[in-house]
């Protein structure tokens, strides 16, 4: 398990970003339940992405970060609940795992975008799961389509996307890039104080999209982009689960 300073050491080393400190802030007023929900809001109001993201979550019909009816961080936590930071919390180190899984291993720079600025998936796609459960319970959803998933998977194998028509050794490989995911996410998780066990990821080819279930509690879906590459990201928290 990697501790605060090997995490900063290793972004420094690769030029990531560490936790924000706003994050660790907010890990520590969620470490109960009754935390202040004036306190909460100070702090993500304080960090624009976090802004950003709690209000697309409290602005689920907006197409854009223009289209928001709720437009203040107040406003939606007061909808969308105090677990609803939670999730912003461990959001942060999961996008963090991702950006330099992928950056790493498959040497694609992606960023994050809102996630209906990306066309929706349609029929065959590759889905990875990963379980997690300590301060919270959830899980993350992983969703490429099969071209996408091909030219990640070839990128990582040093092959050309044309010559990985296998589905076993493409699933295969996204599962292993899963796993340095969740490696990653693990540590980030610790980084920021929330200490959970993750499981080992699950892939599969599914048919069409199917609709969101799990523990009940805040949900996020995000969207990254880049190189040619699209991904969509849902994670589902319920926090306080043990």
């Amino acid at each position: 398990m990697a501790s605060s300073l090997d995490y900063k050491e290793l972004a420094a080393r690769y030029g990531l970003e560490p936790i924000p400190d706003s994050v660790t802030r907010l890990t520590q007023l969620l470490a109960k339940q009754d935390a202040d929900l004036e306190a909460i809001a100070r702090v993500v109001t304080a960090d624009p992405e976090l802004t950003v993201r709690l209000l697309r979550v409290a602005n689920p019909r907006a197409t854009s970060d223009e289209e928001f009816t709720i437009e203040s961080v107040e406003a939606a936590l007061m909808r969308t609940g105090v677990g609803c930071a939670l999730l912003l919390a461990m959001g942060v180190p999961l996008t963090t795992a991702i950006l330099k899984t992928f950056k790493t291993m498959a040497a694609i720079e992606l960023k994050s975008v809102h996630p209906r600025s990306v066309p929706p998936l349609k029929g065959e796609h590759i889905c990875g799961s990963i379980g997690f459960s300590g301060k919270a319970e959830g899980r993350v959803e992983l969703r490429m389509a099969l071209p996408v998933a091909r030219r990640v998977a070839a990128a990582v194998l040093g092959i050309k996307p044309e010559d990985l028509q296998d589905l076993y050794t493409l699933s295969d490989t996204i599962g292993e890039l899963l796993n340095i995911v969740t490696g990653n996410f693990k540590s980030n998780l610790c980084d920021a104080g929330l200490d959970c066990k993750i499981e080992p990821p699950k892939v599969s080819c599914v048919a069409e999209p199917t609709p969101d279930s799990g523990p009940v509690g805040g949900m996020e879906r995000m969207a990254f982009r880049g190189q040619g590459v699209e991904l969509f990201v849902t994670m589902i928290v319920n926090p306080w689960a043990d």
